[in-house]
């Protein structure tokens, strides 16, 4: 894995702890270069929640420069929600 990625995987699981108010998460991130090759689309899931979030996380010149939350995401394929019920 890549310096950006590793640096994007941190900064989004220490967002989604914050955002979420969850300490247990499981993060999928995933390049989005067919739009925008700068953005990133990370698909998480949250202890506690019953679905599946999307956020898109930008970079510019290397730097991490904005997380937003998209709502309700499509869990990527083959993943199995991480918590039993």
């Amino acid at each position: 894995m890549n310096a950006l990625r590793e640096r994007m995987q941190q900064a989004v699981a220490l967002w989604a702890e914050e955002y979420f108010g969850a300490n247990e998460i499981e993060l999928y991130l995933f390049d989005d270069e067919d739009e925008d090759p700068s953005r990133y689309i990370a698909i998480i899931a949250v202890h506690g929640l019953d679905t599946w979030q999307a956020a898109e996380v930008w970079e510019e010149e290397g730097e991490i420069v904005s997380i937003n939350h998209l709502g309700e995401g499509v869990p990527p394929e083959d993943a199995v929600w991480p918590w039993p019920d």
